[in-house]
């Protein structure tokens, strides 16, 4: 398994697939198709519900950061220093603040704020069950975001904290609880608008696409995952993207943050997302356990575990296939580059099933 060590993981794990958020590396987000692309696709609206793989508008400077939206030009733009790796793909985040508030101003490409907002409005149904969730604050308007120029902003209340130690059992436990907690607070609530869901993914399982044609088996492995976890899963609204990375931990509370890549699709798929950034070495049981204690998952779905990690990775391989394709190597460094993370991408498929195995063992 080619984990560990890896300057594009966020933990250590799997390097993130080109389109998710907080950071927005690796979540199942494929993209609008660039104008290159569309003679060989018919329109299809899924598309405009996925992160682009094309360029980005230029960065916006500090000052054109549109603060005045949300009433508070007392807010300045404090330095912050990041790893690359914590840098997204598609959006720009910034560290805001006054003298007694602290805040992330983040935006993402106009045509994606729907999604963005959608993911947002999920947050604040987290965060009204007393789990912190990085929300945004409302605009002057009422409004979750707003758009201003080429992007749409938010303005998001900064989760402070410090990171999951992976080592760490307690906080691993404690990260599954809160997930398994987030899940069963999510059970019932409407999928909003304009957000993927895992039951319409044909965009990536079935339609023809030219940086496809010589790599059958990405299409072929994510049609068999879909197949075989089809009506046997839990569904709900999903963060899509959750890594230790993502989570916040304070000795009375943690958080997960970084909600603009919801998804409805299976409870479960969370979890196997969050195992696949963790370094080989590390014991999952705490996480697992954790999870089970809180969530509305039944134990008898936990053998698809490794179905899910084939489907995820097959996904990703689509991405790194597409961003290829189309030349799009934003955010990568060294030698990630889209081939590498391709070649990756393969090889976690061929032991998705083995990996799962291993995490239900631990689980035991």
């Amino acid at each position: 398994m080619p984990r560990g060590g890896d300057p594009a993981c966020r933990t250590g794990g799997r390097p993130r697939a080109g389109g998710w958020s907080a950071t927005d590396r690796g979540s199942l987000v494929i993209g609008r198709l660039p104008d290159a692309d569309r003679h060989t696709h018919s329109p299809n609206t899924e598309h405009k519900k996925l992160a682009a793989n094309t360029s980005l508008p230029a960065e916006p400077l500090t000052d054109e950061i549109p603060l005045s939206l949300w009433g508070r030009n007392d807010l300045r733009v404090l330095p912050w220093e990041r790893d690359p790796v914590d840098l997204g793909f598609h959006s720009y985040t910034y560290l805001v603040g006054s003298d007694s508030d602290m805040y992330v101003a983040k935006c993402v490409p106009a045509d994606q704020g729907p999604k963005f907002t959608s993911g947002l409005k999920v947050a604040l149904v987290v965060e009204d069950h007393g789990i912190p969730a990085g929300a945004p604050l409302p605009t002057v308007e009422g409004e979750v975001t707003a758009y201003h120029g080429e992007w749409c902003w938010a303005l998001l209340r900064h989760l402070d904290g410090g990171r999951v130690d992976e080592n760490d059992p307690v906080h691993l436990r404690r990260a599954g609880e809160t997930l398994g907690a987030i899940h069963t607070a999510l059970v019932g609530t409407p999928p909003p608008p304009d957000i993927l869901r895992f039951d319409q993914l044909d965009v990536m399982m079935v339609a023809p696409a030219p940086f496809l044609e010589d790599k059958p088996w990405i299409q072929q492995a994510m049609r068999e995952a879909h197949e075989t976890v089809s009506g046997r899963l839990t569904m709900g609204l999903i963060h899509s993207d959750a890594s230790m990375n993502t989570f916040r931990v304070k000795p009375d509370s943690m958080g997960l943050f970084d909600w603009g890549e919801v998804m409805y699709g299976p409870f479960l798929f969370d979890v196997a997302t969050a195992l696949s950034y963790l370094d080989e070495s590390v014991d999952v049981g705490p996480l697992l356990r954790g999870y089970m204690t809180k969530s509305p998952v039944p134990r008898s779905e936990l053998p698809l575990l490794g179905t899910l990690l084939k489907f995820r990775a097959a996904a990703e391989a689509w991405i790194y296939a597409r961003r290829e394709w189309v030349g799009n190597d934003i955010g990568n460094h060294g030698d990630l580059s889209n081939a590498n993370l391709l070649d990756r991408a393969r090889k976690n498929l061929a032991s998705a099933e083995q990996d799962g195995e291993r995490f239900l063992s631990q689980f035991a």
